[in-house]
C-alpha cells in the first residue's frame, strides 16, 4: 500500500509558523475548542494579507472539511471576519484585532452559558434531594458555591478583558 504524501506548507509560511500554530491549537483546546481552531486563527492572525479557505488548508495540509467549519465558528466568536473586498465564492477572512472583545464574548457566551447549566442542575438536586439520605447536604450546598464563585470568577475575568485591564494582572496577583 501506497504511503499517501503529505500536502507542504505554502512555501510563504515558515515550518516555525506552522509549529506555532499547532501549540496555539493545542492551548486552545484547553478552553474548549478544537485544535483547528487554534492552527486557523493563529494563521489568520498572523498573515499580512486576508486568508481564503484554500489558502488555509494548503498552509496548514489539511481539508476544507476541516477548515471550513473552523471558520465557520470562530467568525461566530468573532475571532476573525469576512475581509472588505472579497467574493461570495472566495471569502477572505482577516483577524479581528480586539482580542480583548473577543474573550469576553467567549466567556460570556460560553463558560458562563455553561455554568448557568451547572447552576440550575445544582438547584434542581437541592430541590430533588432535600431529604435524601444517600445524599450529603453539605457537600450539595458546597458544590452550589463552587458553582457561584466560579460564575463570579468568569464574570471578573471578561469585565476585566481590557488592554488596560489585563495590564493590571500582575499587578493584582501580587
Amino acid at each position: 500500500m501506497a504511503a499517501t504524501k503529505k500536502k507542504s506548507l505554502n512555501p510563504t509560511a515558515p515550518k516555525e509558523l506552522k509549529r506555532l500554530a499547532g501549540a496555539v491549537g493545542d492551548f486552545i483546546r484547553y478552553w474548549g475548542f478544537r485544535r483547528i481552531h487554534g492552527q486557523v486563527w493563529t494563521q489568520v492572525y498572523l498573515s499580512a494579507t486576508p486568508l481564503s479557505g484554500a489558502d488555509l488548508t494548503r498552509t496548514l495540509g489539511v481539508s476544507k472539511a476541516l477548515v471550513s467549519p473552523a471558520l465557520k465558528e470562530l467568525e461566530f466568536y468573532d475571532l476573525i471576519r469576512r475581509a472588505a473586498g472579497g467574493d461570495e465564492k472566495t471569502k477572505r477572512y482577516e483577524a479581528n484585532p480586539d482580542v480583548f472583545s473577543v474573550i469576553q464574548k467567549v466567556l460570556r457566551e460560553r463558560e458562563q452559558k455553561l455554568l448557568a447549566r451547572a447552576a440550575q442542575g445544582v438547584e434542581a438536586a437541592q430541590k430533588a434531594c432535600a431529604n435524601s439520605p444517600a445524599v450529603n447536604p453539605q457537600r450539595l450546598q458546597q458544590l452550589a458555591e463552587m458553582v457561584a464563585s466560579a460564575n463570579i470568577a468568569i464574570e471578573w475575568v471578561a469585565s476585566m478583558a481590557t488592554e488596560t485591564g489585563f495590564a493590571k494582572w500582575p499587578e493584582l496577583a501580587s
